[in-house]
């Protein structure tokens, strides 16, 4: 909820009619630069046997901040992330999706070999063939099931090749799962409660989303644009109209961190200009 003026701002998905769309998009597109056997069997395979709540980049995960002299593919970090998964969704597991190469790799390794072939047990793993490129088979993964995608990967190259898709960048915000390891901590950083766009509310109320550099959307500001009588505590004229933004923090949160909150008219917390409207 807004801070200022109390209003929940809303949460804006694609709706079934443009997810199949973007699916047939995303399949199209991949069915031209892949093996078509090879994807066609990965959509046969998908309708017929697959139940998942998130789609985790296997590639992604493991060679994050791998990149020193004695890097590689982390198996603990993707096998944190698997795990987390899977609590967060009542003990459902993930789809890992991973080059066949890679996985061939982590099962002649004997102390990689005990915890994949656990993640094969549990219906995990879907290995892509030789020659493929794993990010059309998670995208579309997540596009079908209409499920959470775990990756840090921006997807500029696929937003290029989707730009008659105006409802990508929706999607992605919607469905992207941001991770980072702090000290080999895992933080994964969970879509926002509500659509990082310009909104208008039931009781006329504006909320502009003011540029952050963080990706943490818990520290961006929003800017509220209230008519008269928006915030109570405030008591202000018919006359005025009043813009605030939070200065410490984001105007809003999502409603389970600001249900108690009400109208704060501190100095310290938001600024305040007002502008004379006629009547």
């Amino acid at each position: 909820r807004c801070c200022c003026c109390g209003e929940q701002l809303d949460c804006v998905d694609i709706d079934d009619v443009e997810t199949e769309k973007f699916a047939l998009s995303v399949a199209g597109l991949a069915l031209e630069r892949e093996v078509k056997a090879n994807f066609r069997e990965f959509q046969d395979w998908l309708e017929k046997t697959a139940d998942y709540e998130a789609i985790v980049d296997g590639a992604n995960i493991g060679l994050y901040q791998q990149n020193f002299a004695e890097g590689g593919f982390s198996v603990l970090q993707l096998d944190a992330v698997i795990k987390e998964m899977y609590t967060r969704s009542g003990n459902k597991w993930p789809l890992v999706i991973l080059h066949n190469k890679r996985v061939r790799a982590l099962l002649e390794n004997p102390s990689h070999r005990k915890l994949v072939e656990e993640w094969m047990a549990n219906g995990v793993l879907y290995t892509t063939p030789h020659g493929s490129n794993d990010d059309w088979y998670w995208l579309y993964a997540t596009v079908k099931l209409r499920c959470l995608l775990v990756t840090n990967d921006e997807m500029r190259d696929h937003i290029f090749e989707l730009l008659g898709s105006s409802f990508f960048l929706k999607w992605k915000e919607r469905h992207q799962v941001r991770y980072t390891f702090l000290k080999g901590a895992l933080k994964l950083q969970m879509p926002p409660a509500y659509s990082i766009v310009i909104q208008e509310s039931e009781k006329g109320s504006w909320h502009v989303p003011i540029v952050c550099e963080s990706d943490e959307e818990s520290l961006r500001s929003w800017l509220c644009i209230t008519r008269p009588g928006g915030c109570e505590d405030e008591g202000k004229t018919g006359s005025t109209m009043e813009t605030c933004e939070i200065v410490n923090g984001p105007c809003c949160k999502s409603s389970e961190n600001r249900n108690n909150e009400k109208c704060d008219d501190k100095t310290t917390s938001m600024t305040g200009k007002r502008k004379e409207r006629s009547p």
